[in-house]
């Protein structure tokens, strides 16, 4: 059993397809599926079976893929000790981010980061928060940027923030000169509505199933980044944390719109890690510098 094996069942598991994580691993679908095969044969079990187009855990996965990421954990963990005494610096930064954070927030807290540590290595994963607990748990990235909502129970929290959710238009569009409405107006309006995230929960607070308002959804897609270009063209009204829009709400690009009867939730943030796990100078750092700037002056940066 080797740490390549390992790797790649790992990946595989993740993509539930030896040609989505060959393209990850930068592999070819054979290496990958020997590998597989191998590691197969050396402990007796299938670890993969078909269902449809995607390859789900056996029974024996599901047992081995918290050893086999703990194991590719250590080897990151020995590898970034190994560097920081050779460097004799902060060692690697390996951060994720969910997309709400990778917009404006990420980039300028990487930016704060790097202008303090310019020599030290960074590394960021753009991923969904479920996605990105399971990087924390294998070891692939150190500390993970994302929904508190979405964080997985046994990671711990270093810091959090919370953000307001705003309903917004584009500044020409009719609830956007107005800037406010009722509830009950958004049913005369087209929503676009992200399938799950903040942009799901708001508008679930806004238009509850009692009300019986039935609006118009003319697009939905996993992205909030999907949402807010699709806004900004006046398509249509939707709900985003402020931090997602920032820059387009200073410009008066997109214009919050109040709603007199209903109020919209908090979008809360954290940076978490890995229990148990510790962190390099590099993560620590970047941990110290987000408790130390408010948001606000980071996103104004």
């Amino acid at each position: 059993m080797t740490l390549d094996q390992l790797e790649t069942f790992v990946y595989v598991a993740r993509a539930h397809s030896f040609s989505r994580a060959g393209i990850l691993l930068g592999l070819s679908q054979s290496t990958l599926s020997g590998r597989i095969a191998t590691l197969e044969g050396e402990i007796g079990s299938s670890l993969f079976h078909r269902h449809g187009h995607t390859l789900e855990l056996t029974e024996a996965g599901r047992a081995l893929l918290p050893y086999a990421q703990r194991m590719l954990a250590l080897r990151a963990e020995g590898y970034e000790a190994v560097q920081r005494l050779a460097s004799g610096g902060l060692g690697r930064l390996a951060l994720g981010a969910n997309p709400t954070c990778s917009q404006y927030l990420a980039p300028r807290l990487l930016e704060a980061f790097w202008r303090q540590s310019p020599t030290t290595p960074i590394w960021m994963q753009t991923a969904l928060s479920p996605t990105l607990m399971e990087s924390l748990l294998d070891g692939s990235i150190q500390l993970a940027l994302c929904s508190l909502a979405q964080v997985d129970p046994r990671a711990q929290t270093l810091w959090s923030h919370s953000e307001p959710l705003l309903l917004v238009a584009a500044r020409d569009h009719p609830l956007g000169r107005a800037g406010e409405c009722d509830r009950a107006d958004l049913a005369h309006h087209t929503l676009l509505s992200t399938q799950a995230g903040p942009t799901r929960l708001g508008l679930r607070r806004l238009l509850p199933p009692e009300t019986g308002m039935r609006p118009q959804v003319a697009i939905e897609a996993t992205a909030g980044e999907v949402m807010r270009q699709l806004v900004l063209r006046g398509v249509g009204v939707t709900v985003l944390p402020a931090l997602a829009i920032w820059d387009e709400l200073q410009r008066g690009d997109l214009a919050p719109v109040r709603v007199r009867d209903a109020d919209l939730p908090d979008y809360e943030i954290a940076l978490v890690k890995w229990p148990g796990r510790e962190l390099p100078p590099a993560a620590v750092a970047l941990v110290e510098l987000a408790r130390a700037i408010p948001i606000r002056k980071l996103l104004s940066s």
